[in-house]
């Protein structure tokens, strides 16, 4: 899953975009200029570097009732003039048309080539659960168009409950109220992990932490339950999300089009779903970042199963970072030392310190929320750098100030952003910004999620810690820390689990009408290898799985040459290669040196 996306939104420090009012004529000449063919089409063999960013059932919903949307009502959008914005209205139940309408928000980044050589729409989702499509396309649809070939429109919308379309999650009234409630929680900060987890004391230091983690999760449950109700939050299912991309790809392409699709991360159970919900409609699929999404729907939420998976190539990442931290040398990563001889020397110094935090937080006075460091905070830092090898520079330089300087301000500022402003103003189109991605992320999360049985019991603080145990003699430095990075677990409080229409648990084995292309890296801390190869075992010959030699979270990380090639022939011309899986191997020599850092504005803030 993508755990970074909570963290970029969260120290962007957002607020609601300034509206771009534009005249009459002005508004026909930008929609006009959009739409207009283009004088040339193709595509380019590039990479991208540092980029950031998913019972059986039939049919789909074809034989049920469809609502009267007919079209989208395109308008160049106030944010990004180069795509245009618009509104779907979708049945809030497609087997129930007396709940009427929920109003979905798109945009389209149109295909830059003519109309005859338009290959026709690529619908993206960029992660999460809970990312909203709208707000995140503006940054990466040109990335999807670029690696997809330039001859499809990227369709990137807010699923129900995020963002700009109606209803969403709004639990607690503002972002403001939500963020006071989990201040200096273990919800903000996650586990502070004692020196020996495995001994009785500090079993019981988790176990409290975990009761506290438990009682948080009831707890905004039963606001929400209050405010949103049960059966609002009901309808925010992966298997409802399936359906309106269906309506989706109905109204801009007509019912009989393939559904063509570029996700990563949550999006690759995005992928899953739509290829084995409507597997006459599978076109050209592209997942990467693997999550299987057979455990991701039949898995209790709060089990320790599923994020053990995806933890499992944690540990070898981090060397992977220290590795080309000592090759770089003090020049290049803040964290070497002239003088070290080997990784082995940064990580005793990184060990060290986490220890340090451990037994006495530090204090942090120059940051405009002042607090404290604690061991707990940096292993979340840690983690969030190793997805995107584009930061591992900065991050080096901001952990070595903590380190070296006692500077924990940078660092802390990726754990606790600035509040939010009590009322923040509406862009023009009345939206306002509510916060509250956690709950964004269990909304969908929690109305995927299989719930417990009448006389099935719920683990308590122990067992879900004893589970915890067992992931951390795998990943030692994060398995106590991931599952409240993104609140994995709460689902067995949360009102909408099991509320609503039938979700859909499989099977993930179907034949699709066309084979999807899944993508892993060798070195991916959240998504690894292991769980690609899980899913394109289970797809068969449906699907390709394609292997590059690169660190980071398949979606956030480089792209080589090699995968980029292979992911354009595949959406241009429908090839992919022979057999069930090929590997494009490392292109990088080191990350340090070679990889151009990343200069968003959102990550330039942390130091």
């Amino acid at each position: 899953m993508d755990i970074g996306w909570i963290y970029r939104t969260r120290l962007m420090n957002p607020k609601p975009f300034t509206s771009i009012m534009l005249d009459p004529l002005e508004e026909e000449e930008q929609i006009a200029s959009l739409k207009a063919p283009q004088s040339k089409c193709g595509w380019k063999n590039r990479s991208r570097l540092g980029a950031l960013f998913a019972t059986t059932f039939l049919v789909g919903w074809s034989f049920f009732h469809r609502s009267p949307s007919l079209a989208v009502d395109w308008k160049p959008c106030a944010e990004n003039h180069k795509f245009l914005c618009g509104y779907l209205n979708v049945p809030t139940d497609y087997s129930n048309p007396s709940l009427g309408t929920s109003r979905l928000a798109l945009t389209k980044y149109p295909a830059n080539c003519s109309t005859s050589e338009r290959l026709g729409i690529v619908i993206t989702n960029y992660g999460g659960p809970g990312g909203p499509g709208r707000d995140i396309s503006f940054q990466h649809a040109s990335e999807a168009q670029q690696q997809t070939g330039g001859r499809y429109d990227i369709i990137s919308f807010d699923q129900r409950g995020l963002g700009h379309s109606i209803p969403k999650v709004d639990c607690f009234g503002s972002a403001l109220s939500y963020e006071v409630f989990k201040a200096n929680t273990v919800h903000e900060t996650t586990f502070s992990v004692p020196k020996d987890p495995f001994s009785s004391s500090g079993k019981g230091i988790l176990v409290e932490q975990q009761k506290q983690a438990l009682a948080l999760e009831e707890a905004q449950a039963t606001v929400c339950g209050n405010t949103m109700g049960a059966e609002t939050l009901g309808y925010m299912s992966t298997t409802t999300t399936i359906y309106d991309m269906e309506e989706i790809s109905r109204v801009l392409e007509g019912k009989d089009a393939l559904i063509n699709f570029w996700g990563g991360s949550y999006g690759s159970i995005v992928g899953a779903y739509l290829g084995h919900m409507l597997p006459h409609k599978a076109g050209r699929i592209l997942i990467s970042g693997i999550v299987p999404a057979d455990m991701w729907a039949n898995e209790h939420y709060e089990s320790q199963v599923l994020l053990r998976l995806l933890l499992t190539d944690s540990e070898k990442t981090y060397q992977w970072y220290l590795e080309d931290c000592a090759n770089a040398g003090p020049t290049r990563c803040a964290l070497s030392n002239y003088g070290d001889s080997g990784p082995k020397d940064i990580e005793k110094r990184i060990d060290a310190f986490l220890d340090k935090l451990q037994d006495q937080p530090m204090i942090v006075s120059n940051h405009s929320r002042p607090g404290i460091l604690t061991s707990g905070g940096v292993r979340q830092t840690l983690f969030v750098a190793l997805q995107a090898p584009g930061i591992w520079s900065r991050y080096a330089r901001m952990l070595a100030s903590a380190i070296n300087d006692d500077n924990g301000a940078p660092l802390l500022r990726m754990v606790t952003r600035e509040l939010t402003e009590a009322s923040p103003p509406q862009d023009s189109e009345g939206y306002t910004y509510t916060g509250q991605e956690p709950l964004l992320r269990l909304a969908i999360s929690c109305g995927d999620a299989r719930p417990y049985g009448k006389n099935e019991k719920r683990p308590t603080a122990g067992e879900i810690v004893d589970s915890i145990l067992e992931t951390m003699k795998e990943s030692p430095r994060f398995g106590a820390t991931v599952h409240l990075m993104e609140q994995h677990g709460g689902c067995q409080f949360w009102p909408g689990t099991g509320v609503g229409p039938e979700r859909y648990f499989g099977p993930f084995n179907k034949t699709l009408a066309t084979r999807t292309l899944i993508l892993s890296n060798t070195h991916d801390p959240i998504t690894p290898y292991a769980a690609g190869k899980i899913v394109q075992r289970t797809m068969g010959a449906s699907s390709h799985l394609l292997v590059q030699g690169s660190a980071g979270h398949s979606y956030l990380s480089p792209t080589t040459e090699c995968a980029t090639k292979i992911i354009q022939q595949y959406f241009v011309q429908g090839i992919l290669p022979d057999g069930s899986e090929s590997k494009c191997e490392r292109e990088v020599k080191n990350i340090f040196v070679d990889v151009e850092e990343s200069t968003l504005e959102k990550y330039s803030k942390w130091e």
